[in-house]
């Protein structure tokens, strides 16, 4: 009997050792029967790599980052180990989240039925309300800097019963062929947070690769209330990283709508939805910023 191919599962730990234990221990009671965990503590500040350690050492990979890069540098370390050993597929997988226990086996099924499909993603619905849908894929739009996501906020039994390609998959799960990789090279490290995953999907599209959604392959993901906020870490980097993605992957004529559209949606959303007025500032810094490289000391002011 054929062996089922190797799934290496890349974990991001970031100072939040119980919901990773959450998450292996959803993780072990999946059906799929040839993989490993890879536990990347992404330089924690609160001992959580030597927790780690004592818990998981004799059952997984527990590999540790000397500074936190953000979300794909420290994945990256995961997946350089997968690639050097053995793996035939990764899966990037948050560690707020929990899984159901076949939704590995189904996203390796569907690779098998097609070569041209280079990453597959799961149905990712609310952690707490379980039939609501957070994202199903998404398409990418180069005139805004929008990823337009399907069926967010539905009711997962109430969509059409099928399985979707798209521009984009969530960062909360996806699992992505070896060959992938190799051909079009690692996350792109240069956003800290938000947007690397986008850029990733986008190249490998690029690249001829097929992107596909599973309806029936579903996990659960906690929200993140920092991301509601309209300061602080994560509403720069969203705004700043919207500016930077169009700048590194659209044309000539999507950059110039693009820098239009952004500053007539930023004065809307200043006057409707009253965001601070340092939304500006933050798409400015897009446009200012070091496409290819991220300054990290700006972000060290808002940890």
């Amino acid at each position: 009997m054929l062996k089922n191919p190797l799934v290496s599962i890349v974990i991001l730990n970031y100072n939040s050792v119980e919901e990773t234990k959450q998450c292996i221990n959803s993780l072990k009671k999946i059906t799929y029967d040839n993989y490993n965990i890879i536990i990347v503590d992404n330089a924690s500040k609160d001992n959580s790599y030597s927790i780690l350690k004592e818990l998981y050492n004799e059952e997984y990979i527990i590999l540790e980052s000397q500074q936190n890069l953000g979300y794909a540098d420290g994945n990256n370390l995961g997946i350089k180990y997968a690639m050097d050993n053995g793996a035939d597929y990764i899966c990037v997988l948050n560690n707020d989240v929990a899984v159901e226990k076949d939704f590995l086996n189904l996203i390796v099924d569907e690779f098998k039925k097609d070569n041209c499909i280079g990453i597959v993603g799961p149905c990712i619905c609310d952690y707490a309300e379980r039939n609501i849908i957070q994202a199903m894929g998404a398409n990418i739009n180069l005139f805004t800097g929008l990823t337009q996501g399907r069926y967010k906020g539905r009711r997962y039994n109430e969509i059409e019963a099928k399985n979707s390609y798209v521009d984009y998959l969530g960062g909360a799960c996806f699992v992505c062929k070896k060959e992938v990789f190799h051909k079009i090279g690692l996350i792109p490290e240069n956003y800290f947070l938000f947007f690397e995953e986008t850029e990733f999907c986008l190249s490998a599209m690029r690249a001829g690769y097929k992107l596909l959604c599973l309806y029936n392959s579903k996990i659960y993901h906690k929200r993140s209330s920092t991301i509601s906020k309209y300061n602080g870490l994560s509403y720069y980097l969203l705004n700043r990283n919207r500016v930077v993605f169009i700048r590194r992957n659209g044309n000539a004529v999507q950059r110039i709508i693009f820098s239009i559209y952004i500053f007539i949606e930023a004065l809307g959303r200043i006057i409707i939805r009253k965001e601070p007025f340092n939304l500006i500032e933050n798409i400015l810094e897009g446009f200012k910023a070091d496409k290819n490289k991220f300054d990290l000391e700006a972000v060290k002011k808002l940890l």
